[in-house]
């Protein structure tokens, strides 16, 4: 294979944010195969920088107060920078909507539209000036994702469940391709548990919760809920709760010292090698990576179906829940992990077996081999039917 010339056009190209993993493992291994990269993000991990290879254009959307202002000034920043190198570029990936610019390589990690039809989306809770403006943000990039995902030659789905919410806009199935998201089964392994480091004494067991902690999408407040029916349960939370609700909750549902909020932390391996189970009964998630490094850490997982990655789970390794609203059956998941060690421990080699088929090796090469082969686009692969209407608002 002749020497690519590949400029990757994304947020974010490191290895401590889910989505910027994927990238900074896929372009790793596009340099391993002896290709160029022109990386034109807002951040770059550091091990990549000096790579003889590849050239970094910083792009940033900062300065403006709101996330819609920073993703259009990084758009903008970005299709300029792209243009003015565009003749030198043999292949272009990007994440989604992030430029103006057509591309080859299309990785699709959210589809807003279904995110906009999702009965917990914040506007179907309450009229607010937050819920507003985050329908109006949703609304727009379904727009913007729409664009981009017509001027890409090929999609790659990071989920089935993000495919079938492609499919359900109206992409033509023959343009997407599933390469599901994987984990670094090294960084990722089997521990002890050890209370104190999640900072609880000793004797019982702790439940080890990843994500965001300000919003009730990923069904913290449920967690919260059940944990007081399960009580030789405790639980870590890891992400920043600052301006959530979440803290007062537990205050006020008599959790003091059995619940532990972490804030954001860059240790989540070593975190999850000390914890006893991993519970995340996330309401909406299309793929959720999370999961992944649980189950390589040797954790029993407790998700819903609504995760993407709970598909790749096997019987075993997980206990996966068909509602997220279904109280009862969380708690039921809880007790029976929190009174029962040696069923921790079967699981949690299950859920290490798993992991294991899917390391980022397998996935980056995937990847690579997709890009490598992505030739010119098609026009006959476009969208070949009306897209599914939004729900009202």
């Amino acid at each position: 294979m002749p020497a690519l010339r590949i400029a990757f056009v994304t947020q974010k190209i490191v290895r401590h944010d889910g989505q910027g993993r994927v990238n900074a493992v896929v372009v790793a291994e596009l340099l391993r195969r002896g290709h160029s990269i022109l990386a034109i993000a807002s951040e770059l991990e550091q091990e990549l920088r000096d790579h003889p290879r590849l050239r970094w254009i910083r792009v940033s959307g900062g300065g403006v107060p709101t996330q819609l202002a920073k993703d259009q000034i990084f758009a903008w920043r970005a299709g300029r920078a792209l243009a003015a190198a565009r003749a030198e570029i043999d292949r272009v990936v990007v994440n989604g909507f992030v430029c103006w610019a057509r591309s080859d390589v299309n990785v699709v990690h959210f589809v807003h539209s279904a995110w906009m039809r999702s009965p917990v989306h914040p506007i179907r809770k309450r009229i607010t000036p937050l819920s507003l403006y985050r329908a109006l943000y949703t609304l727009l990039n379904v727009g913007f994702e729409r664009w981009s995902f017509r001027r890409a030659g090929r999609l790659v789905a990071v989920s089935r469940t993000v495919r079938d919410e492609l499919l359900a806009d109206g992409v033509a199935p023959a343009r997407v391709r599933v390469i599901d998201n994987g984990v670094d089964a090294e960084e990722f392994r089997p521990g002890t548990p050890d209370p104190a480091a999640l900072g609880f004494e000793p004797g019982r067991a702790v439940a080890l919760f990843v994500g965001d902690a300000r919003s009730d999408r990923k069904n913290l407040d449920g967690v919260l809920h059940a944990l007081t029916a399960v009580p030789d349960l405790a639980l870590a939370v890891v992400g920043d709760a600052r301006g959530g609700p979440f803290p007062a909750l537990s205050a006020r549902l008599g959790l003091e010292g059995r619940v532990r909020f972490l804030g954001h932390r860059r240790d989540v391996a070593a975190l999850m090698r000390a914890a006893d189970l991993f519970v995340f009964p996330t309401r909406y998630e299309p793929f959720g990576l999370v999961l992944l490094e649980a189950a390589a850490s040797g954790l029993p997982v407790v998700t819903t179906r609504v995760a993407g990655a709970s598909w790749l789970l096997a019987d075993g390794a997980a206990v996966v829940l068909d509602e997220p609203e279904r109280a009862a059956d969380l708690v039921a998941a809880l007790r029976r992990l929190a009174g029962d060690a040696s069923e921790r421990r079967r699981m949690g080699a299950a859920a290490r077996a798993v992991a294991e088929r899917y390391d980022w090796v397998v996935t980056a090469n995937e990847h690579a081999d997709l890009i490598e082969t992505a030739g010119p686009r098609d026009p006959g692969l476009d969208v070949e039917r009306r897209p599914a209407r939004l729900t009202a608002l």
